[in-house]
């Protein structure tokens, strides 16, 4: 590996020489699945795409997601209490684009309710799913980092969506295959249709 270090004698000089844009392409060379955030139910429900997750813990079970302080569910989340996220799998790019302000015609989201929990809804058909109680909430530059007890969790044996290089991509064997698009990058939510309730594991 071939780097050089160099002193940071003026911060701000250092900062007006940084380049964000290549900064955002290394960033985008760690490859990730790609999640729904979702709040409330009903006419409150609110969902934006993200990859931005990771687990926290697993005694007491913790996940994390980072959501930008401009985005509408940056404020949702500051005042809920819950909020789920549902892991997507290959088939649901379309779900992923819904999601994050570029609508989809002919998709017509549908969501299960939690037992239990009346604001918290997850997607169907997901690779994984967690209903998550607000126990942190950490600022994180011009994010925040939103930590969550898991209460309630699920898995399929679905391939996940995958995210790399700004571009989504697909599980093939132990390769990454592109696929063509970009993830955009605004959020925005939609109303989705209601379906079946998903049951809550109260052991």
């Amino acid at each position: 590996m071939h780097a050089q270090a160099h002193p940071l004698d003026d911060p701000h000089a250092a900062e007006a020489d940084f380049d964000e844009r290549r900064f955002r392409r290394a960033l985008g060379r760690f490859a990730t699945g790609v999640v729904v955030i979702s709040t409330g139910s009903g006419e409150r429900l609110h969902a934006m795409t993200a990859n931005a997750f990771m687990s926290g813990s697993l005694k007491p079970p913790l996940i994390v997601v980072s959501v930008g302080q401009r985005a509408r569910m940056h404020e949702r989340l500051m005042d809920c209490a819950f909020f789920g996220v549902s892991v997507l799998s290959e088939a649901q790019e379309a779900h992923s684009r819904h999601f994050a302000g570029e609508p989809q015609s002919r998709l017509a989201p549908r969501f299960a309710a939690v037992d239990g929990l009346a604001d918290v809804v997850l997607l169907e058909h997901a690779a994984a799913r967690f209903a998550a109680r607000v126990v942190d909430r950490h600022p994180c530059g011009d994010h925040t980092l939103f930590v969550g007890e898991v209460l309630v969790f699920s898995l399929d044996e679905h391939a996940p969506l995958l995210f790399f290089g700004g571009r989504y991509a697909s599980m093939a064997g132990s390769r990454l295959t592109a696929v063509a698009g970009a993830l955009p990058a605004s959020v925005h939510g939609e109303r989705p249709e209601s379906g079946p309730a998903l049951a809550a594991n109260h052991d």
